[in-house]
């Protein structure tokens, strides 16, 4: 931190003070599970016991898990919890019980020797009530929103700073036109101040995670000013799943030809002609096998345009979105371990539990992390269980997944 303000000083930039966010300092991360068995926030709320474990990773993780993570070389874990239930029985004695898990589920892994973000995990839930989209768009939703963060971070506020972070809201997904098309108007600058100003009345001391629109990658983040935030006091988290047509070959909810694209390899110049027919033929061969419009819409010539495109990914895809966040940072004098890529990955297991080439997943996960670490930022992988799953059904970690994460006990 000491050479960071150095640097700034040279450079004729304020110098930052040194701040708990700067001690945080995550490096190699993983996230629990949002969940692992899906139901809708009606049907959480009204199974009786279903919240009394929340987030719900422990029924799926055995005892000692997370010391057994930290002690082969992770330091940081992302907790995953979807804050549709907290929403839903906002007002309620059943609250209480919801924030005292959240505060315990810290707790539990920090005594793990484990560093926590804490993470509000919100997504498209269309029609219910912790559905991102709808809370972007509505005002009073928005506004009930503030009001549960800043519940949740004076339920930890009292914990280590250097050891504890709140993250303010996952992958927001609105702006994505004025990020990549404009003109348009930008609502998150405003929305994220908001965010900001509740989470920090309710916890002064913590660093608080923020991030930029559209999915939070860094095209968000880029276009972000620090200033308008005025804060030292924060981690600026990214996401990136580039190359998404390696990263995301065969998952359902892209909702696109490229649920029925498998076959894909890393790097893309590992692809033969032979080799890309076959991908396009299977591949429209599992969409005249499927139901649904996607599956009637997608034509050969959609698929082979995915193919094609993947191909001519360009050397630096696996790296571009790290690129493009540290030159951020270094145009805001922002030290790197400020920054952190908070989840990256591959689905690898389809939807029947099979895995497909172990191989091209170790190396896109061992390129990924070799460009994140080169750039002095930590990481999060996604995650721990899953069609993305670093670890096996007995939550141990993949021999693979650990050498290509570098880790010290494989």
């Amino acid at each position: 931190m000491k050479l960071a303000i150095v640097l700034a000083l040279s450079l004729g930039l304020p110098a930052m003070a040194d701040t708990a966010a700067d001690r945080f300092a995550a490096k190699r991360g993983f996230s629990t599970d949002i969940w692992v068995e899906w139901h809708s926030t009606d049907d959480m709320v009204h199974t009786p016991g279903f919240l009394d474990v929340y987030p719900d990773y422990p029924r799926h993780m055995p005892a000692g898990t997370f010391a057994r993570l930290h002690a082969q070389g992770f330091d940081t874990v992302r907790i995953a919890a979807d804050a549709s239930p907290l929403l839903a029985l906002a007002g309620t004695a059943r609250e209480e019980g919801l924030l005292a898990n959240l505060r315990q589920r810290v707790v539990a892994a920090q005594s793990a020797g484990l560093k926590v973000i804490l993470d509000l995990h919100t997504y498209p839930h269309a029609g219910e009530v912790g559905d991102i989209d709808a809370i972007l768009a509505s005002p009073a939703k928005f506004t009930d929103y503030l009001t549960m963060l800043g519940k949740v971070a004076k339920r930890i506020a009292d914990l280590d700073p250097a050891t504890t972070a709140l993250e303010l809201m996952n992958e927001p997904t609105q702006d994505c036109a004025a990020i990549y098309s404009g003109p348009a108007s930008s609502a998150w600058p405003t929305q994220l101040k908001r965010l900001h100003d509740a989470a920090r009345a309710a916890a002064p001391a913590l660093p608080l995670v923020l991030s930029g629109a559209c999915w939070g990658g860094s095209k968000g983040l880029s276009v972000l000013d620090p200033a308008t935030i005025g804060d030292d006091n924060v981690i600026w988290s990214f996401h990136t799943y580039d190359p998404f047509s390696f990263t995301h070959q065969g998952a359902s909810w892209t909702n696109s030809p490229l649920m029925f694209v498998q076959g894909l390899p890393y790097p893309p110049d590992r692809l033969s002609d032979a080799e890309a027919t076959t991908v396009i033929t299977d591949a429209l061969a599992r969409a005249h096998a499927a139901t649904g419009p996607i599956a009637a819409a997608t034509t050969r010539a959609d698929l082979r345009q995915i193919v094609s495109d993947y191909r001519l990914s360009p050397p630096d895809a696996v790296s571009a979105a790290i690129a493009e966040a540290t030159k951020w940072a270094d145009a805001h004098a922002i030290p790197h371990n400020r920054l952190f890529l908070g989840e990256f990955g591959a689905l690898w297991f389809d939807d029947a539990g099979v895995q497909s080439d172990p191989a091209s997943h170790t190396r896109f996960l061992s390129a990924k992390r070799r460009a994140v670490e080169a750039a002095g930022v930590g990481w999060s992988v996604w995650s721990f269980s899953g069609s993305f799953a670093i670890t096996d059904s007995a939550a141990t970690l993949y021999p693979s997944v650990c050498t290509a994460l570098g880790l010290s006990s494989c």
